[in-house]
C-alpha cells in the first residue's frame, strides 16, 4: 500500500511541476472552477503552489495551480 500511495503522490507532483514551469507572468490562461468558467485571467504571479491572476476588469484571484489551464 504504501508504494502504491508514493507512485501517486511521485506523479502528483510531476504533474504539477510540468504545469508550472509552462506558466509565464503575464500568460493568459483559464481556470477549471466555476466561479471562473469562460473568463480569461491573466497571471501576475506564480508562488510555490498558488498563482495570482487578474481579470481584465480588475479582479485579483488566488488559484491553485492544479486548476489552471493553459
Amino acid at each position: 500500500n504504501q508504494i502504491v500511495v508514493e507512485l501517486i503522490k511521485q506523479k502528483r507532483n510531476i504533474e504539477s511541476l510540468q504545469k508550472k514551469v509552462g506558466l509565464a507572468v503575464g500568460m493568459t490562461v483559464r481556470v477549471n472552477h466555476p466561479k471562473l468558467r469562460g473568463k480569461e485571467l491573466s497571471v501576475n504571479k506564480i508562488n510555490r503552489t498558488k498563482a495570482t491572476l487578474s481579470v481584465k476588469s480588475g479582479g485579483v484571484f488566488i488559484v491553485p495551480i492544479s486548476l489552471i489551464e493553459y
